[in-house]
C-alpha cells in the first residue's frame, strides 16, 4: 500500500468516511534513500553558492571593467576637446607677436577657465575681492557690498579703488534754505523760524562711508567719494523725483581710499569685462545680503545663477545697460560683483523686482556700462 494512500472504510455499512493513514515507516537498517535525499540536499546547497560567488564575482568584474572603460573614454575624449582648443588658441594668435612662454601661460589660462565654474573661481577668488560697506548720514545709515578694482588716470598713475552703486553712498534730504541761512537739512524747526523754508529734496554723500573685507578680518577702511551717478528715488507719500539725473546717470560710485589700501596680495583688485555675456551664461553674485532687517549681521556669501536677458536698458530704472538675472539677490548685495568664469566683472548688483508672485528676476549694471562711468571720471581699469 502506497504510504500516502487515502481510502474509505466501509465497516457497518452506512456512509464512509475518508480515513488517511501516516507513511509507513523506514525501516533504520534500510536509510539509503534517507542518505540519498541528504546527498542531494548537500549538492544542490553547494551549487547555489558556487553560483552566487560566481555572480558576486561577475558583479565586481563588471564594476570595475565599467568604471575603467569610462575613465579610459572620458580621458580620450577630454584629450581630445583639450587639442581642440589648445589647436584654435593657436591658430587665433598666429602672427601676433607672443613669445613661448606667454603662449603657454595663455593655453593654461584658457583651459582652466573652461573647466571652472563661475562659483569655483568666486569662492576662491572673488571673496577676497569684496567689501562690505558702511555708510553713515544725517537721519541714518546704509549698508551695501562692492569690489576692489585697479585704474590708471589721465597722467598714468595707478590707483586702488571701491566701486559700488549710487544708492548705496547717497542719502534723500531736504532741501537746505536758500534764504535763511540756516544748516539744518529739514523744513520747520529753527530753520523754518529764520525763514529758511525747505523746497523739495536732494541727493546728498552720507558724511562717513568706510569698507572692510573677509567679514571684517582685514580691519576697516575710510573712504571718499570719487564719482556718483543717480538712480530713481521718488519721495515716500509723493510723486517727487529726488533727482532728474538717473536718466543720464548709472546707479554707480567710484570711491578712494583715505589713506593705505588693502593689501593687494591678499585682496586682490579684479578684472572688468569687456565683452558682454550671452543668454544662459553662468554667473556668481558675491556680497553681503541682510538676514531680514538686522543689517548688522550680513556676512559675506555667494550664489549663482545665469544670464536670464543679456544686456538692455531699463529707461524707468535709470541710465545704462542692465543684465536680467535668476541668482538670488537681497538687501545688502546692492553694489556687489557679478562675476562669469574668469572672474571677471561682468556686473553691479543693482536690485530685484519685488512684485507679488514675481520670483528671482534681479537686475545688474553692466560692465559696459561701468568702463563708460570710470572713463567719465577719468579713469580706465587695468587688468590685473
Amino acid at each position: 500500500m502506497d504510504n500516502y494512500d487515502n481510502f474509505f472504510n466501509d465497516i457497518g455499512g452506512g456512509e464512509r468516511t475518508p480515513v488517511y493513514h501516516t507513511p509507513d515507516p523506514i525501516d533504520p537498517k534500510d536509510n539509503k534513500s534517507g542518505r540519498k535525499f541528504t546527498v542531494i540536499t548537500v549538492l544542490f546547497v553547494i551549487i547555489a553558492i558556487v553560483m552566487c560567488i560566481a555572480v558576486l564575482a561577475n558583479v565586481i568584474v563588471l564594476a570595475a571593467m565599467k568604471s575603467q572603460i569610462s575613465q579610459e573614454y572620458a580621458s580620450t575624449m577630454t584629450n581630445a576637446v583639450r587639442d581642440e582648443y589648445l589647436k584654435a588658441i593657436e591658430e587665433y594668435l598666429e602672427g601676433k607677436d607672443i613669445s613661448d612662454d606667454v603662449l603657454e601661460q595663455i593655453k593654461d589660462d584658457v583651459i582652466a577657465a573652461l573647466n571652472t565654474s563661475a562659483a569655483a573661481v568666486a569662492g576662491t577668488r572673488t571673496v577676497y575681492s569684496t567689501v562690505q560697506i558702511i555708510a553713515t548720514g544725517e537721519e541714518n545709515r546704509s549698508y551695501g557690498s562692492g569690489f576692489l578694482i585697479t585704474a590708471e588716470d589721465a597722467e598714468g598713475n595707478r590707483e586702488r579703488y571701491v566701486v559700488t552703486n549710487a544708492h548705496v553712498v547717497l542719502e534723500t534730504l531736504r532741501k537746505r534754505s536758500s534764504s535763511g541761512g540756516s544748516d539744518f537739512p529739514w523744513s520747520g524747526g529753527i530753520g523754518g523760524i529764520l525763514g529758511g523754508a525747505s523746497s523739495g529734496y536732494e541727493f546728498q554723500v552720507r558724511r562717513s562711508i568706510s569698507c572692510s573685507l573677509m567679514n571684517g578680518e582685514s580691519g576697516a577702511f575710510e573712504l571718499e567719494v570719487v564719482e556718483v551717478g543717480s538712480y530713481l528715488e521718488v519721495v515716500e507719500g509723493t510723486n517727487e523725483v529726488v533727482d532728474s539725473d538717473y536718466t543720464t546717470l548709472p546707479d554707480l560710485a567710484v570711491l578712494r581710499f583715505k589713506s593705505d589700501a588693502p593689501d593687494e596680495t591678499t585682496y586682490p583688485s579684479l578684472n572688468i569685462a569687456t565683452e558682454g555675456a550671452d543668454y544662459g551664461e553662468n554667473i556668481a553674485v558675491v556680497g553681503y545680503p541682510s538676514p531680514g532687517s538686522d543689517a548688522t549681521q550680513a556676512v559675506l556669501s555667494l550664489s549663482t545663477g545665469i544670464i536670464s536677458a543679456t544686456e538692455h536698458t531699463l529707461s524707468s530704472w535709470g541710465a545704462g545697460t542692465f543684465y536680467q538675472t535668476d541668482s538670488a539677490i537681497n538687501g545688502g548685495n546692492s553694489g556687489g560683483p557679478m562675476v562669469n568664469n574668469k572672474g571677471e566683472v561682468v556686473g553691479i548688483v543693482e536690485s530685484k523686482i519685488t512684485y507679488e508672485n514675481v520670483e528671482n528676476i534681479g537686475y545688474a549694471v553692466t560692465s559696459m556700462t561701468l568702463i563708460d562711468f570710470l572713463e567719465g571720471a577719468g579713469l580706465t581699469p587695468v587688468r590685473v
